[in-house]
């Protein structure tokens, strides 16, 4: 059996039809073979130099070859050629990298912990005190087997210290810092307003939070929570109007240029406020969760 088959009258009218390419097919030689766009299970494969129909069952592209080396001399060189460096592109990309061996200098230093005076070690203990303190999770975490084995996958060098020195060295000084930055956004304010409140935590002691907003020299609108103190004392009117002038007078802001504080409608806090002759601003949340 001949693996071409003899131009038919449909063959010879396949001059004139554009042929489409196979789908799905990879190999170069589809270059010089398509199928008539009538053929929607492509089965008639057409040389596109001769239109002669040639047989590739089951895609076997050995065949495709064959006829291009036996009927066109000029085309299958350059099948070969495209071929051949289909091929080596192939290979280059499958191949394994090379390995970099180490030196030996800097095999031990890759084994090295970070000095705990150095930049990097610095910054990383600085990265993870920011990550308690502004996700408020408890100091406990940083020695948990999980966070540590985070932190020794990220970087092996990085030693991670005790929660002692992060609750009694890296937070404090990161509280100095930012209260320091505070202190400086707020100590020449003209004018600003306030909101306090006394409120208790889950296991029912007693806090006092203080709340400050101003309008900044870009005329945006700020808030910047100063602080929330442990209030374990009588919760009298005498009482929270004095721990509301030490807290404005520890932060440097002057009582006259407070505009109006804004409280619940407990009679303590309306008489505090009473007690210091500041505006008061009734909370519009509470009175609403009043009237319900």
């Amino acid at each position: 059996m001949s693996e071409v088959s003899e131009p038919d009258g449909e063959t010879e009218a396949a001059v004139e039809v554009t042929l489409v390419p196979k789908r799905g097919g990879t190999s170069v030689i589809w270059n010089w073979f398509g199928f008539k766009s009538s053929d929607t299970e492509q089965t008639s494969v057409i040389c596109k130099v001769c239109r002669r129909v040639v047989t590739a069952r089951g895609g076997n592209t050995s065949n495709l070859f064959h006829h291009l080396k036996n009927t066109h001399a000029r085309e299958y060189e350059e099948a070969t050629r495209a071929k051949t460096s289909a091929s080596g592109t192939s290979s280059t990309s499958g191949a394994r990298p090379k390995t970099t061996q180490l030196s030996l200098q800097a095999s031990f230093t890759a084994a090295t912990p970070y000095d705990k005076s150095s930049k990097k070690w610095k910054d990383i203990t600085r990265a993870i005190a920011l990550y308690i303190a502004k996700d408020m999770v408890p100091i406990q975490t940083i020695e948990r087997d999980g966070f540590r084995h985070v932190v020794h996958t990220l970087d092996s060098r990085y030693e991670l210290p005790g929660r002692k020195f992060f609750s009694q060295k890296c937070l404090p000084e990161l509280y100095t810092e930012v209260r320091d930055r505070v202190m400086n956004e707020i100590r020449h304010l003209e004018a600003y307003s306030a909101t306090t409140d006394l409120w208790s935590s889950r296991t029912t002691e007693p806090y006092i939070s203080l709340t400050i907003h101003f309008i900044d020299d870009d005329w945006k609108l700020r808030s910047r929570c100063l602080q929330t103190a442990f209030f374990p004392e009588d919760q009298t009117g005498a009482i929270i109007a004095l721990g509301l002038k030490d807290a404005l007078s520890a932060w440097g802001l002057d009582e006259v240029r407070l505009v109006c504080m804004t409280t619940d409608s407990g009679a303590n806090m309306v008489r505090a406020l009473e007690i210091n002759k500041w505006t008061r601003l009734a909370c519009f949340g509470h009175r609403l969760h009043n009237a319900i």
